[in-house]
């Protein structure tokens, strides 16, 4: 076996080590990999812990899937293309879910709110509450994780809060928290919802298209020990043991000067991280399942 699975096997050690380091080193030709801070003292079992169940990957398949519309032909796409430049107003900074698994929650409400931008039914980014989502989805986990299909039932049948309502806090608690009925100032629980949603899963072309003209998607995909040495470039899984799955924002897609394919995706650790808290994964292989769910709101104006 090699190094960094056995490394990653261990439990108290940390998540990422200088051995660890180097035999990817050998090992990654498209992206760079590296030790960041937030994960040099962090054992596995704490890494594990940002993440969900890798189960939770599998949709439930209670929504629309775009298979089932008669969309016609697809429109006409650029060969690339990224929202931090097209769409500049509608990203906010990357935000942080700590030490909560509620990487589902981060991922739909970005995806939910970009989209209301994109939309154009909030003039700028407003940022919604992630809290709400986290402590009155019961259909999901908080903390431990949750379904990509059922936190999309919660924001078509009940909705979300903006961020002022409720600030998040779970990711120092690493609890659910209660379920508010008057936002924090005392006021009155106001709620925005979709209208419904879209699975554009391993339909390549509808999921390109629905980042350009629509907003974007919310996706999935297994993480392995070597993500945690992610530092720039466009990611492959090289080496090392499954470690559960993580919920992110897929944002855009573009072709690197190696004439390699890769999806930008926003993830939820925070602007340090990454490629500004981004990063870029290889595209039209379905690497760790990122292209297999791929969930797209749409909104009554």
């Amino acid at each position: 076996m090699l190094l960094l699975a056995a490394v990653a096997v261990a439990l108290g050690v940390s998540v990422v080590t200088e051995e660890g380091l180097k035999e990817l080193q050998q090992l990654a030709t498209s992206w760079t990999p590296a030790i960041h801070d937030r994960f040099r003292n962090m054992t596995v079992d704490e890494f594990r812990a940002r993440l969900i169940p890798v189960e939770n990957l599998r949709s439930l398949r209670t929504e629309t899937h775009v298979s089932q519309l008669n969309l016609g032909k697809t429109k006409e796409l650029p060969k690339d293309y990224d929202p931090r430049v097209e769409r500049a107003h509608c990203l906010p900074e990357v935000a942080d879910q700590a030490s909560c698994g509620s990487c589902w929650a981060f991922s739909a409400v970005a995806t939910f709110a970009d989209r209301r931008c994109a939309y154009g039914l909030d003039s700028k980014q407003v940022h919604y509450s992630e809290q709400y989502v986290v402590s009155c989805d019961f259909g999901d986990g908080a903390c431990n994780g949750g379904w990509l299909s059922n936190v999309w039932k919660f924001l078509t049948k009940t909705g979300v809060p903006k961020l002022d309502c409720l600030k998040y806090f779970s990711g120092m608690t690493g609890d659910r928290e209660s379920c508010i009925t008057h936002c924090t100032d005392g006021s009155p629980v106001e709620l925005y919802q979709a209208s419904h949603v879209i699975n554009y899963g391993m339909d390549l072309d509808r999921m390109m298209e629905a980042l350009v003209y629509d907003g974007p998607l919310q996706v999935a995909f297994v993480v392995y020990s070597d993500f945690g040495y992610y530092s720039s470039g466009v990611y492959q899984h090289v080496n090392g043991m499954m470690e559960g799955g993580h919920a992110v924002e897929m944002v855009g897609y573009g072709i690197d000067e190696s004439g390699l394919k890769y999806w930008i995706i926003r993830n939820s650790w925070g602007p340090d991280w990454g490629e500004g808290g981004y990063f870029r994964i290889i595209r039209r292989v379905n690497e760790c399942g990122i292209e297999e769910q791929a969930y797209g709101p749409f909104f009554e104006k």
